[in-house]
């Protein structure tokens, strides 16, 4: 059964994290005005961190509703597809596409999965303060691009987060993702899109800081290496915080 890569996201999303999919023993930096990317091997392992704060922010204002004072704000990511991808489609081109593993595979034609054989993914996680309200029904994300197939949202009220995981391709292998993000290289209109609403009722009129919102993302990806499953893929989004005040 065919499986497959990508990064996280990235991403966003996606985040995140997602652009670590490729294979070098160099060090790459990469950067546009809206994304920027670092990674390096370390023992035949990708590890790196995209910096997603020029694209996620937090807006609000104060409203009065039946009589309490309430915070009503919104989290919002967006960013476009090239702009996320452009440093990992980079580094797959000049360390990644035509080179081979020690046992003769094509890099471009290893298919990456999650832990466990299951579909690949870039996850990324809002956590917010415990008294806050995560109107978790009104989260609206999207993305309008091939590289994600699908996303899912879930709600954790032990630490009051909500974790969104990006479906990375469809079980493809380096050089079919990348194929599909050369469609929309270089072009507007794909974007990956969140946005979520969340309000805390302002009890205390002296308090001017009141909590922190903070998101992260993770892309861990594996290929099969005889009878064993390998890492080759550790992307992290860099953490993000928002200190919400008055």
């Amino acid at each position: 059964m065919k499986k497959t890569i990508k990064k996280t996201m990235s991403m966003a999303v996606a985040m995140m994290m997602v652009v670590g999919v490729f294979v070098s023993a160099t060090f790459a930096f990469a950067a546009n005005e809206n994304v920027s990317s670092r990674y390096d091997e370390v023992n035949g392992k990708i590890r790196g961190t995209v910096n997603l704060s020029k694209v996620v922010k937090s807006d609000g204002r104060e409203v009065v509703k039946k009589g309490k004072l309430y915070y009503e704000g919104t989290v919002e990511g967006r960013v476009e597809v090239r702009d996320l991808f452009e440093g990992a489609y980079d580094k797959y081109l000049t360390s990644f596409k035509g080179k081979k593993t020690l046992l003769g595979r094509a890099y471009e034609n290893l298919v990456m999965f999650d832990k466990g054989g299951n579909f690949p993914t870039a996850k990324y996680t809002v956590r917010f303060p415990k008294n806050f309200k995560v109107n978790v029904n009104s989260i609206d994300v999207s993305a309008n691009t091939r590289t994600i197939s699908k996303i899912t949202k879930t709600y954790n009220s032990a630490d009051n987060s909500v974790t969104f995981v990006f479906n990375l391709g469809n079980w493809n292998d380096y050089r079919e993702f990348f194929e599909l993000y050369e469609k929309e290289k270089g072009t507007e209109g794909h974007e990956i899109k969140i946005k979520m609403p969340y309000s805390v009722e302002i009890k205390d009129q002296s308090v001017k800081n009141l909590g922190r919102i903070s998101a992260e993302g993770k892309c861990e990806l594996f290929y099969k290496k005889l009878f064993f499953e390998k890492k080759i893929v550790d992307i992290s989004a860099e953490k993000i915080d928002f200190d919400i005040t008055r």
